[in-house]
């Protein structure tokens, strides 16, 4: 299946939970020890529970099917505590939040940082991290995540 064909899908699910008020976060599809898995993680503003899950998964089911995307195993979950930022809404959302970021091997910097996010842009985010504000380029992220209270 080509990628295009593939976020033709990941849109269509984004509507048709958008349209029983859940909030898509993320897709996972790729092959795992245990086959070819299919991610779905959801969120809403009451939270998600079981409930949220099996309307979730009852409602893109038939969509996937349909389209014929193979998978051995769907699972549909919240994000967790730890959760991957990538939408510009998302980072809107956490601003003044700790945040984890990764970056990538061509970054000038250190590849983990940990701090509060406190500016975005379309080409990088800023993160307060001691007493100094250190903006990095999105094209040398390869993961934001927010920080769980400890």
């Amino acid at each position: 299946m080509g990628q295009n064909n593939l976020q033709t899908i990941i849109e269509e699910i984004e509507k048709r939970l958008a349209a029983i008020h859940i909030e898509l976060v993320d897709v996972e599809y790729r092959k795992e020890s245990e086959g070819q898995i299919l991610r779905i993680y959801i969120d809403q503003d009451t939270g998600v529970n079981l409930d949220t899950c099996a309307d979730a998964s009852r409602t893109i089911k038939s969509l996937v099917d349909e389209e014929e995307l193979y998978y051995d195993h769907m699972e549909v979950s919240s994000p967790g505590l730890d959760r991957i930022i990538k939408k510009e809404k998302d980072f809107i959302r956490f601003m003044g939040q700790e945040i984890d970021v990764k970056t990538l091997k061509g970054y000038d910097g250190p590849r983990k940082l940990a701090g509060v996010l406190v500016g975005y842009q379309k080409e990088a985010l800023s993160i307060k991290n001691l007493d100094k504000i250190i903006d990095i380029p999105f094209e040398f992220i390869s993961v934001v995540r927010l920080k769980p209270d400890e």
